[in-house]
Formats: structure tokens, C-alpha cells, sequence
């Protein structure tokens, strides 16, 4: 058995870290009412940029009630 070169390994930790990071922050912009979709986007192409503006922005403005939900 032969064993997986380091480089490997490297490149399958940096993706999992990558992947990780865009889904702490949708999850952090959707706990402060900011579009999960957005800066899931933002944080596809600039992944530490959108962390550090999701972590300093403040919440959002709360969704309006519906329309028939009186």
C-alpha cells in the first residue's frame, strides 16, 4: 500500500477548510438577517474577505410580516 503524498493530503484539508468557511458564513449572515444566498456567493470567490464583512456588519433589517398573515 503505498502511501498518499503530503501535497495530497494538504489540497484535501485546504478544500475541506474552504468549504467550511463559506458555510460558517452563510450561516453567520443568516443569523443577522443578511442574504445566506449573497454572501455564500461573495464567500465562493473571496472566501476570507466575505468571513471578515459578515463578522463585522450588523443585522440586517427584520423580514416584513406576510402579506395575508394578519
Amino acid at each position: 500500500m503505498r502511501k498518499v503524498p503530503r501535497m495530497i493530503f494538504l489540497y484535501i484539508i485546504s478544500i475541506i477548510v474552504y468549504i467550511a468557511l463559506i458555510f460558517i458564513t452563510m450561516s453567520i449572515a443568516g443569523s443577522k438577517n443578511r442574504s445566506q444566498l449573497g454572501f455564500g456567493l461573495f464567500a465562493v470567490f473571496l472566501p476570507i474577505i466575505a468571513f471578515i464583512v459578515v463578522l463585522i456588519i450588523g443585522p440586517g433589517q427584520p423580514a416584513p410580516p406576510a402579506a395575508g398573515s394578519d
